[in-house]
């Protein structure tokens, strides 16, 4: 389970015609614990989901890899586009950069995913010869 958090106990979505329990009996809390009572209590709520939703974003947001995954791939997103844009330009202004410039740099690409392929391929065979 994720953090040691108890699964909802009683989906409204799944059956939205059954109202939901007032207490929770005994025999359920000898058997999934003292938090079902808070549980069944909490999800009575409109808030409860929201602040289920609040929390989980707000624990994402804190964590610094999603703000460095972040910065990372927009910035070479602007590079990307930059380098793109430039060759384009290039094109336009001289047809014979197409030729000399853009295509080396099409083929290089399409070697580096073919390798990038074989490789990975490889690794799974290695890793599936392993186990």
């Amino acid at each position: 389970m994720d953090g040691g958090r108890l699964p909802a106990m009683f989906d409204q979505e799944a059956e939205p015609d059954l109202p939901l329990p007032d207490h929770v009996p005994d025999e359920l809390v000898a058997r999934y614990g003292t938090r079902a009572r808070r549980t069944v209590r909490g999800s009575r709520t409109w808030r409860y989901p929201f602040s289920k939703k609040y929390r989980r974003a707000r624990r994402v947001l804190k964590d610094g890899d999603v703000w460095l995954l972040t910065l990372l791939v927009f910035a070479w997103s602007v590079v990307a586009a930059g380098a793109v844009g430039a060759l384009v330009y290039a094109t336009v202004m001289f047809p014979w950069a197409f030729a000399f410039i853009v295509a080396p740099i099409i083929v290089l690409f399409g070697l580096s995913l073919g390798t990038a392929v074989r490789v990975t391929k490889r690794r799974e065979a290695q890793a599936e010869a392993q186990v």
